[in-house]
């Protein structure tokens, strides 16, 4: 009996990560947006997506959100961006769908009555155990392009 009870309360300390799991689950499958428009899922280790995670997480942003323009700038030397360097008006209909992408899955948040965006209390918690994993527990695998 006591060695049961020693056990139950070593395993009381654990971490469950069956939350996190679903989260994954959550970000990695295709959403609608609130048009009905579908969106396609988050790869969170890739570095196209990663690079998103990192510019919309900077502490930058923390105490009044963030707009087209500042997530246009974080994202200027990015694989998203390329295609359209001297063009503001295709890269801010680029980061506009970036946008909607991250909204549909509830990472983001719009601020009523401003163009600023903030990232949400899940979104949060997401992004920043992908990041978490991806700089500390494949570091090798995905070398972070700000080490």
């Amino acid at each position: 009996m006591l060695a049961n009870a020693r056990y139950l309360t070593s395993l009381a300390v654990v971490d469950d990560p069956t939350e996190a799991k679903h989260d994954l689950d959550r970000v990695t499958t295709r959403k609608k947006d609130a048009a009905g428009r579908s969106c396609s899922g988050f790869n969170p280790l890739a570095r196209p997506d990663t690079e998103i995670f990192r510019a919309v997480m900077d502490g930058e942003h923390c105490l009044r959100g963030f707009t087209n323009r500042d997530i246009r700038t974080k994202l200027q030397s990015s694989i998203h961006l390329k295609r359209c360097p001297k063009e503001p008006k295709k890269q801010s209909s680029k980061v506009s769908r970036i946008f909607r992408r991250l909204h549909a899955h509830g990472l983001i948040a719009k601020i009523p009555r401003t163009r600023r965006w903030k990232v949400t209390l899940y979104g949060r918690r997401l992004i920043g155990t992908t990041l978490y994993l991806r700089d500390s527990d494949f570091p090798r695998a995905y070398p972070s392009p700000f080490a």
